[in-house]
């Protein structure tokens, strides 16, 4: 299992946290969210592609909460076949500093 983690001060629209690779599909297993300013967070699946799906509806944290999400390999999320994973980020009020951090594994 690989981690991948994204820690920003400013909204994210459509950046990428794991790089696409060719046939393959990403798998994330664990999710761990923080943020120090009230923030709502999508993980997507071909960030700013023609295929874009979020893969959860929107989660909203709450300023100087922490989320963690450990969907393990039978509920895990699945991106497209041969797509990367993406995450983007807007604030209610004012941007904050906020981290995205995902355990996830490639496969065939």
């Amino acid at each position: 299992m690989m981690v991948a983690y994204g820690y920003y001060n400013a909204a994210q629209t459509n950046t990428e946290l794991v790089a696409a690779e060719a046939g393959k599909i990403i798998r994330v297993q664990r999710i761990l969210l923080t943020a120090w300013g009230d923030v709502k967070v999508t993980l997507i699946s071909d960030p700013g592609g023609a295929g874009s799906t979020n893969l959860l509806p929107p989660l909203h944290l709450a300023s100087g909460s922490v989320l963690t999400l450990p969907l393990g390999p039978r509920s895990a999320l699945v991106t497209g076949r041969g797509k990367s994973l993406g995450v983007t980020t807007a604030f209610k009020v004012m941007a904050a500093e906020h981290s995205v951090v995902v355990w996830y594994d490639v496969v065939a």
